[in-house]
């Protein structure tokens, strides 16, 4: 699984692209499959891996955006599935190493539902300054459209480096200050199409305002995997900060 010269070039100056035929539909179905009965008990699990992005209220079963973080941690056969293996041969062959998991996770957004995921870029979580070189798809386990909260990009916005973010009430982050009016651009897809992006690409999914819920399984592949705080300078970086933090000043 690899991308054409013109796709990696996109890419490349973009932050983002739009893959309409990646997956298959029986690929979109198996994840369909085994992530429908973890959201079916979402009311039961923890508050650290469950929450509504649209209140910060955790574990309620009539959230109106409910994400479950690491649900691979949950039900381990998503990560055997078609799905999985292809995105990490996708990420591989973007970055020319061999890639890891890092991180997903997913969010199911009822219908009728006015909350929209705000602007923001992936790395303002990982509480580090150095990237990693990650890579990150967005797998829709139906049709994306506007009206049920496709991806939107800013392109050419991971050029510029982690803009200023701000949190959130629910604990996520919303970047500060972005002017979207003209440069934002829509990605709906067809079923088995995914979206990727770069850690730095300003990104953004609009409101459900469709009678069906509008469910997403988001991936992370990288080199350094779940590893990246094991990074030589990030813990340098962490080291100097509390040996500075420490230190007493006249």
């Amino acid at each position: 699984m690899s991308l054409s010269k013109q796709q990696r070039s996109q890419f490349a100056d973009e932050g983002f692209l739009a893959l309409p035929t990646l997956l298959t539909s029986a690929a979109i179905e198996e994840v369909r499959a085994l992530l429908d009965p973890v959201f079916a008990r979402f009311a039961e699990l923890p508050a650290s891996v469950a929450r509504d992005l649209a209140d910060g209220q955790a574990s309620s079963p009539f959230a109106r955006s409910a994400e479950v973080e690491r649900p691979t941690l949950i039900e381990h056969r998503l990560r055997a599935t078609e799905a999985f293996a292809t995105c990490q041969a996708l990420a591989q062959s973007i970055t020319g190493r061999a890639t890891r998991y890092a991180f997903d996770h997913a969010i199911y957004k009822a219908p009728y539902n006015d909350s929209a995921t705000p602007w923001h870029q992936d790395h303002a979580y990982t509480g580090h300054h150095r990237l990693l070189h990650t890579v990150h798809f967005w797998i829709p386990l139906q049709p994306a459209t506007i009206e049920n909260g496709c991806m939107h990009f800013i392109p050419r916005s991971h050029v510029g480096g982690l803009v200023q973010h701000c949190l959130a009430a629910n604990g996520h982050v919303r970047a500060a200050a972005v002017s979207t009016d003209v440069q934002a651009v829509a990605c709906p897809l067809p079923l088995g199409g995914v979206t990727i992006h770069s850690p730095l690409t300003l990104h953004y999914t609009g409101p459900n305002r469709t009678d069906a819920v509008r469910r997403a399984w988001i991936l992370h592949f990288g080199p350094w995997g779940r590893l990246a705080k094991l990074h030589p300078s990030i813990l340098y970086d962490r080291i100097a900060a509390r040996w500075h933090g420490g230190k007493r000043t006249a």
